[in-house]
Order: structure tokens, then C-alpha cells, then sequence
């Protein structure tokens, strides 16, 4: 991310560093530019940023315990879906890499907003036909746990990720592993409500 806006930085003359776009992650990008402040009506931001990003997908590396995790998840009939604010294009490429298929996949569009507004995410249940009861949101950011609480879904703030615990109600998970350890899970449960 941080070589990706160094050369959209480069390319559309701004000067906003890296720091205060990081803070603004899990949001679509369009709407992280208008809370910086920065207008991008030729996309030049936006599309230098998501090629140098491509440029450097080879670099990308998964959590410990993602990929175990998700196949145990998937062999068990659990349902896997993604709400992403990253596009399309680099959202299926890094999927690509994983060894599961997803049974949805919402990326930005025009047609919904993006987090922290709750659409993709009850969108994401609509297609794969569950109610909220039956969903757990798991996450690393401040529009995470919005959209999550937007949606009435339980959330799980992933620790090893980018933000800080919310204050709210959430399930702490330490590491991707707590998700199939059922002492870790009701564990998570015990601390739900953040005691």
C-alpha cells in the first residue's frame, strides 16, 4: 500500500502521506480521497494507485493460519463470503491465490455504498440466502465493526490486522485459528461485551 501511494501521490501532484491514508483503510477508495480532501475527477489517484498496487501483488503474503482455516471452514459447509472495499480486479486476483471458493464476493460498485455503510454486507447475505443471526462479520477496522453493527451481524475484530479493538460489542479473535478452536471461541464469547 505504501508503494502504491507513493506513485499515485507521484502521478497526481499531492502531497498527503502515507499515515493519513492508512488511517482511512477499509473504505472504498473514492470515499478515503474525500476525506482527505482530495479531488481525483480523472481517476489518475485511483488508477495509478490500484496498478502500482497490482504491480506488487507478488509481495503479498497471507496471515498465519488463513489458509488452513478457510479450508477447514469450507470442508465443514460453512458458507465464506467477502465485503471488501478493495476493487474487483485486485480482489480477485488475491483470491486467486487462496485455496477455497467464496459463495460471495462484494466489492465496491455505484450501485451500494461502501463500508461503513451496511449494503454489500446484506447484500452479501441476500446471495447467499442467511438471515444476520446466522453471520459473523470478521474484520480489522473501524467501518468493519459500522457496517457489521449496521447489518445486525456479530462481528469478530481480527487483533493481528490494521485497527484498534472497538469499544463495542465484538468477539476478540487472537489470531485466524480462534475461529475453529471451539475452547477459543467460547472463550471469544466469555469476553463478548468487552470485559
Amino acid at each position: 500500500m505504501s508503494f502504491a501511494w507513493s506513485k499515485a501521490s507521484e502521478a497526481a501532484g499531492i502531497d498527503v502521506d502515507f499515515e493519513a491514508y492508512f488511517r482511512e483503510i477499509g473504505r472504498p477508495f473514492s470515499s478515503i480521497l474525500r476525506r482527505l480532501g482530495i479531488a481525483d475527477p480523472d481517476h489518475v489517484v485511483e488508477s495509478t494507485f490500484r496498478v502500482a498496487s497490482m504491480e506488487r501483488l507478488d509481495l503479498l503474503s497471507f496471515y498465519p493460519k488463513v489458509r488452513r482455516v478457510l479450508v477447514q471452514l469450507s470442508s465443514e459447509d460453512f458458507m465464506l463470503g467477502i465485503v471488501t472495499s478493495k476493487d474487483k480486479l485486485r480482489t480477485n486476483a488475491i483470491i486467486a491465490m487462496l485455496p477455497v471458493e467464496f459463495d460471495c464476493v462484494r466489492s465496491p460498485n455505484d450501485s451500494f455504498r461502501g463500508k461503513p455503510a451496511p449494503d454489500h454486507l446484506l447484500m452479501a447475505m441476500a446471495q447467499a440466502n442467511v438471515d444476520p443471526s446466522e453471520t459473523l462479520y470478521v474484520g480489522d477496522m473501524d467501518a468493519d465493526y459500522e457496517a457489521a453493527t449496521r447489518a445486525g451481524v456479530d462481528y469478530a475484530h481480527a487483533s493481528w490486522g490494521y485497527g484498534e479493538e472497538p469499544e463495542g460489542d465484538c468477539w476478540l479473535l487472537r489470531d485466524m485459528g480462534d475461529l475453529v478452536q471451539t475452547d477459543q471461541v467460547a472463550q471469544t464469547e466469555g469476553n463478548k461485551g468487552g470485559e
